[in-house]
Formats: structure tokens, sequence, C-alpha cells
């Protein structure tokens, strides 16, 4: 499975993928900003995109629309230290499959990622 990371913060990013190199089956590409995530996600075209909402760089709800205009959009989980419903809400509409608080349900991203591989 080929997973796409987009998160401004290099700390959420090393954590991530370390977490994920241990499930096992995860090729992972990281993205620090939203022009850079887009760029790689139609050059590499993942499976799957863990986004964060806000950005140095652009915002995550942008890129969001953008994934999922495709003609095969890859699962999204939103992944955010700002989960208020108004978010949540936003992000179901526009296509994110899955949406986790960093704070309290970062192992959540690992479980879903889990049963895909």
């Amino acid at each position: 499975m080929r997973v796409l990371l987009i998160d401004d913060s290099t700390v959420v990013r090393s954590r991530l993928v370390r977490l994920l190199e241990d499930v096992g089956g995860i090729d992972v590409e990281e993205a620090g900003d939203a022009p850079d995530g887009l760029a790689c996600a139609r050059r590499e075209r993942p499976d799957a995109v863990i986004l964060d909402i806000r950005l140095h760089t652009g915002s995550g709800l942008e890129v969001l629309q953008e994934l999922k205009r495709g003609p095969s959009p890859p699962l999204v989980i939103m992944l955010t230290n700002h989960p208020s419903d108004y978010h949540r809400r936003w992000c179901e509409e526009h296509g994110a499959d899955f949406f986790f608080d960093k704070t309290s349900e970062f192992e959540k991203v690992l479980d879903v990622l889990a049963q895909r591989t």
C-alpha cells in the first residue's frame, strides 16, 4: 500500500512514518505543505492520504477537495489538532473517509491502514 502523509509538522510526520513502518506492507511518501502534497499525489497516485487541515502553505481542506476530484480518489484520513464539529462536517461533506484528532485518536490511523494492507 502506498500512503502519502501531508503535514507541516516534521515531528508528526516522523512519528507516523515510524509507526506505519511497524505495520508492514506500507510505503510512505511525505510532504510538508499543500503544493508539495498535491504534486506528490499526482506523481505517486497513493492508495491513501493522511492529511492535516492546517498547513503552513495552503490548506488541507483545499487539498482534500482536489484529491477527491479525480477518477479514482485515494482514501483520505484527516488527522488534525482542530477536531471541531464544523471541520468534521466539512471534511465529511467533501469526501474525507475518516477524521481523527491527533491528540487522542492518533493510533486509529494505524488501525484503518492495517485493515487495508
